[in-house]
């Protein structure tokens, strides 16, 4: 349950960015949309950086794997972090 709420809330926030770029959200909205980028630009980044750990994955598939760390980022990677310092 450790990052359950923080994978609520990102979630969350990725559902409202796609919202905002329908319909913006007035003054809001280029902040959400910069926001949304960087996230993207991040998540990519760390797609590329952990893609070993991705594809090496016994519990998800490469793609599944892919899709959770685009979307979720270190909250997801996190894991194999705390198997690099062991």
């Amino acid at each position: 349950m450790g990052n359950t709420l923080g994978k609520v809330v990102t979630l969350g926030f990725w559902i409202a960015a796609i919202i905002n770029l329908i319909t913006p959200f007035g003054a809001a909205a280029p902040w959400i949309t910069g926001i949304a980028a960087l996230l993207v630009i991040a998540h990519s980044v760390e797609c590329i950086v952990f893609r070993k750990q991705i594809q090496a994955d016994p519990n998800n598939s490469a793609l599944a794997g892919y899709v959770l760390v685009f979307l979720f980022g270190v909250l997801h990677s996190g894991q194999w972090m705390n198997k690099n310092k062991a």
